[in-house]
């Protein structure tokens, strides 16, 4: 049976990130709560976060393609003309 979430330790060593990037990118709202990652007991804001890996994979695959097409858009040559 494959684990819908899981914790933070496990979460950074699968998808390549230190503990302290999932943090941050939690506090800025990379990962969203709630679709990526949970509190294990929700009414206490001092508890363990666990992560749901398929959703983490996706926001950080968008963020790869968004870097990508910037590089792209940013090697094109502009064009002027000159009259």
């Amino acid at each position: 049976m494959v684990k819908k979430y899981v914790t933070q330790r496990e979460a950074a060593d699968w998808l390549g990130r230190s503990e302290r990037t999932l943090y941050k990118m939690r506090i800025s709202g990379l990962l969203i709560q709630g679709t990526c990652w949970i509190r294990k007991i929700p009414q206490n804001p001092n508890s363990h976060i666990l992560y749901n890996l398929p959703a983490c994979e996706e926001v950080l695959n968008g963020l790869a393609q968004a870097y990508s097409m910037e590089q792209a858009d940013s090697t094109k040559k502009v064009e002027v003309a000159t009259a």
